[in-house]
């Protein structure tokens, strides 16, 4: 994913977080959207972490990081 899609990405992603957030406040919220949510919220960690690692030059092996 390219910078500019992973900006996009997120920025959407930002907006469903804010619905969900009213729709948690408001007691309106269901499980199917919670799940979705910790889902989106583990796959944009995963990115980010993965995005953080290119900015810093980093190489990612196994699991361990090597700079």
């Amino acid at each position: 994913m390219s910078p500019g899609e992973f900006a996009m990405w997120v920025a959407h992603e930002q907006w469903r977080m804010e619905q969900l957030s009213h729709d948690i406040a408001g007691r309106l919220a269901t499980g199917r959207q919670c799940r979705e949510a910790a889902e989106v919220f583990e796959r944009m960690a995963d990115f980010l972490r993965r995005y953080a690692d290119e900015l810093d030059g980093t190489t990612v092996v196994d699991g361990d990081t090597d700079a």
